[in-house]
């Protein structure tokens, strides 16, 4: 994967998917796909989506349905492998739990080397992810059972995705883990996943609240069944089910970021809050004819837009838990862009309508009825109220459209705020502006913050290593596009994304239309 110097970094390499030839990208707390269209920013955004919620911990993981057997798990683990582990497990267990007392320990608690060695097996043997990524990618992209029509057209080796730390390859032995999947074949039939753990790696687990609860709860379970003896067969069970516990936490660990929530907001944002009810009741009233309209003829959405309509008509006028702040984080952007407050209303019928507040007027405005820029932000400021917490991945498309430039620059910062409060945000943008405004803020890190007194932004000042630009640019050669990082150079004056060029090209037409007009009057 791409060079960072932070080995923590989650690495994802893409190769033929889409009209992506090669991408090899570092996951970061603010990611930025710029380039043409038709480039594959949007194909790599989904697919970054579909990950999240294949590995997403909330979810129901393909993995813990591998283990969730207890006649399955018990078969798998040996009675004399039993007998020796049992007493590491209780006192790894022990120390754990006491640690989640006190606080975190000064580093992550390393499994038992046996224990390890059990866990790096079933993390490796199955065959159930690639199966559930591959239904998962063309629910999202809305191509039906035929995934293998996101393989790049021209390709002939079929699509690869690689996800691992740091500069980890399939199988590399740089990386605690690292995980391959390939799609080949006309309409995806053959695909699979696999997971590869160095042997000599120190595995250890990230010492999380998750991480804790589940120590707590297992000696609880020790101590109240009085497990003395480890022969029996409910100590057999009890081990196999920690260990079924430890190959998950040890999949959220070797996916990072992944094992958490992701919400995507789709580019045409503003139809959608316009059109809602219109096509929630068209597709009910579809429903209600199946078995009349034939099946082609029924309109499908794509996984992202359909994700998109369910959210909005869940959230309610009650507030979820989300990230510290989360709502001052709303209230900002409503204050500083929105010039007013957005609101969810219920019908009788316990559908959600959406209103918007301006700050100067004592009345209220239904969200279609309003500008568009109000229905492109309002998704971003209900989803920071009822659902994006500290850790989750936020993926917004184009989050300039509608925007006036003053306004997309004012939007950039509070994208980066959301990043310093703890939330991934992943941007696909044409916006120079917007980039400026990236660039500003990772400039401004080089000033103290005294030196930053009085500055617009002062607050938002991004280190060069949280942001992570990426262009997609067109290779015709290869007949696909090739992503490659875009650094913030500041003898450069910030980014060489491009569209420096198309504004020279504007320019020069200019003088030239100019020139000729000069010309004209001097015959």
């Amino acid at each position: 994967m791409s060079e960072t110097g932070d080995p923590h970094t989650l690495g994802l390499k893409v190769t033929n998917f889409g009209p992506i030839v090669e991408a090899d990208i570092d996951l970061r707390p603010l990611t930025v796909f710029v380039g043409p269209s038709n480039t594959g920013k949007s194909y790599l955004a989904i697919l970054i989506y579909a990950l999240h919620l294949l590995f997403a911990e909330h979810l129901d993981p393909p993995w813990r349905l591998f283990l969730r057997s207890h006649d399955r798990a018990s078969a798998s683990l040996d009675r004399d492998l039993v007998v020796e582990t049992t007493d590491r497990l209780r006192k790894w267990i022990e120390a754990l739990a006491d640690s989640s007392r006190v606080g975190s320990p000064s580093e992550d608690p390393s499994l038992p080397p046996d224990v390890a060695d059990l866990v790096r097996k079933a993390m490796r043997d199955r065959d159930d992810l690639g199966r559930a990524l591959r239904a998962e990618l063309a629910r999202c992209f809305g191509v039906g059972g035929d995934s293998g029509k996101l393989i790049r057209a021209s390709s002939r080796g079929g699509a690869r995705v690689i996800i691992g730390y740091g500069q980890a390859d399939s199988g590399s032995e740089t990386s605690a883990v690292g995980h391959e999947f390939t799609m080949r074949g006309a309409r995806s039939q053959l695909s699979e996943f696999k997971t590869a753990v160095p042997l000599g790696a120190d595995l250890r687990l990230s010492m999380s609240s998750r991480t804790r609860a589940l120590a707590s709860a297992f000696r609880a379970i020790q101590s109240a069944e009085g497990l003395a003896h480890s022969e029996t067969l409910e100590e057999k069970q009890w081990v196999n089910d920690l260990i079924a516990s430890l190959v998950e936490l040890a999949m959220a660990n070797s996916v990072g970021p992944l094992s958490r929530s992701a919400y995507y907001l789709p580019a045409d944002r503003t139809g959608v809050m316009h059109a809602h009810r219109t096509v929630i009741g068209a597709a009910i009233d579809r429903a209600s004819s199946a078995g009349i309209v034939d099946a082609p003829n029924v309109p499908t959405l794509s996984g992202v837009m359909g994700d998109f309509l369910g959210e909005l008509i869940r959230i309610g006028d009650e507030r979820h838990p989300t990230v510290d702040d989360g709502d001052a984080l709303a209230s900002a952007l409503e204050k500083d862009v929105l010039r007013g407050g957005v609101a969810v209303e219920r019908t009788e019928a316990n559908y959600p309508t959406f209103v918007y507040r301006p700050t100067d007027l004592d009345r209220e405005f239904p969200i279609m009825t309003s500008s568009s820029m109000v229905s492109e932000l309002a998704p971003v400021v209900l989803y920071l109220r009822h659902y994006v917490k500290r850790g989750d991945t936020l993926i917004i498309e184009e989050p300039e459209s509608h925007l006036h430039p003053a306004m997309q620059a004012e939007f950039a910062l509070h994208l980066v705020r959301l990043v310093h409060a703890g939330i991934r945000v992943i941007v696909t943008t044409h916006s120079e502006w917007i980039l400026d405004q990236f660039t500003n803020l990772v400039r401004l890190s080089d000033l103290s913050e005294k030196e930053r007194e009085g500055l617009r932004g002062a607050d938002a000042a991004l280190s060069a290593d949280d942001i992570g630009i990426w262009l997609f640019k067109p290779n015709v050669k290869r007949r696909g596009s090739v992503v490659q990082e875009l650094r913030v150079d500041p003898d450069a004056g910030g980014l060489l994304s491009g569209y420096d060029e198309v504004a020279e090209q504007l320019y020069n037409e200019w003088a030239e239309i100019g020139n000729r007009i000069a010309d004209r009057g001097a015959v």
